[in-house]
């Protein structure tokens, strides 16, 4: 569920899924079973996480987009470019999560349609 936005932060700080499970201490396969929510997200590894992506917990947990500090590597100017892809990425991580509450509205209404024609 949280996959997307984590792989978003992941690529907005410029990190590898490699960089980013070694510093969790944990395979790359095993972190990239994360950002697939192929893995349930535990409240330590989550504590970890966000500490290795610079980001709160809630960042990561929250339905709105994560606010990530977009200073670049050399100082403090902000490339204009980087932060309209950032901007854009947060985007396409927001219309995802719209499609997938629409997605399971859909899916909750079908079973109350079920349920309520069995009666």
């Amino acid at each position: 569920m949280f996959g997307e936005k984590i792989k978003l932060i992941r690529e907005m700080r410029g990190f590898s899924q490699e960089n980013v499970a070694t510093k969790l201490g944990i395979a790359q396969n095993a972190y990239s079973r994360i950002e697939t929510n192929q893995t349930k997200l535990e409240s330590g590894m989550l504590v970890k996480l966000s500490e290795v992506l610079g980001v709160s917990p809630m960042d990561i947990l929250s339905s709105q987009p994560a606010i990530v500090n977009l200073q670049s590597n050399k100082g403090t100017q902000q490339s204009f470019g980087y932060v309209e892809n950032v901007i854009s990425g947060q985007k396409e991580l927001y219309e995802k999560m719209l499609e997938g509450k629409d997605a399971e509205i859909n899916r909750l209404n079908k079973i109350i349609e079920k349920l309520l024609s069995k009666q």
